[in-house]
């Protein structure tokens, strides 16, 4: 499925490149994967992100390490337990879990802070990129810039270029005279 969109993108690339030599439309790339590796002020962003991953993870891990051993010990001890204590010691594994399903929600999962923190440090060197983008992009008389890493994704498009509200003209236009 990626192949067949990757193989549609690139056709559509290279046909727009075609045509826009006929017709002075004037197209460029970037690499956001290399411009990612090599600014320096991505590269600090990305080891404090990894800094404080790895310190999400040891947490998590050490949860996890806590949790195996209250369940060894349980097993063990099961056996010459009476009731009461057998409870005790369930609750204390079933509070450990919860709180490892939570601390893994809250802090690693896909809104936890982790995530949150990594938007919060990424969001404006992301728009410092695309303004440096734009400007090149004028600069150089571009009409689109996409960017060439992984999927192919327009970065930068002429104003003159976009149909957006001739096309919802025509569907609004169209869903009336139906």
């Amino acid at each position: 499925m990626k192949k067949n969109i990757f193989l549609f993108l690139s056709t559509l690339l290279f046909i727009t490149a075609l045509y826009s030599q006929q017709t002075g439309v004037r197209i460029g790339y970037v690499d956001s994967q290399v411009i990612l590796q090599q600014l320096p002020e991505a590269q600090r962003i990305q080891r404090e992100l990894d800094n404080l991953l790895q310190k999400y993870q040891s947490e998590y891990d050490q949860m996890i390490k806590t949790y195996q051993s209250k369940v060894e010990e349980y097993q063990k001890k099961e056996a010459m337990l009476n009731p009461q204590a057998k409870e005790q010691m369930q609750r204390e594994i079933i509070e450990l879990e919860q709180k490892i399903f939570e601390y893994r929600n809250q802090k690693l999962g896909p809104q936890g802070e982790f995530e949150q923190e990594r938007e919060k440090r990424l969001k404006p060197l992301r728009d410092k990129i695309i303004d440096a983008i734009e400007n090149v992009a004028r600069e150089e008389k571009l009409n689109f810039v996409f960017d060439k890493a992984g999927d192919i994704v327009l970065l930068y498009a002429d104003k003159q270029f976009d149909i957006t509200f001739k096309v919802l003209d025509k569907l609004t236009r169209g869903a009336k005279s139906r």
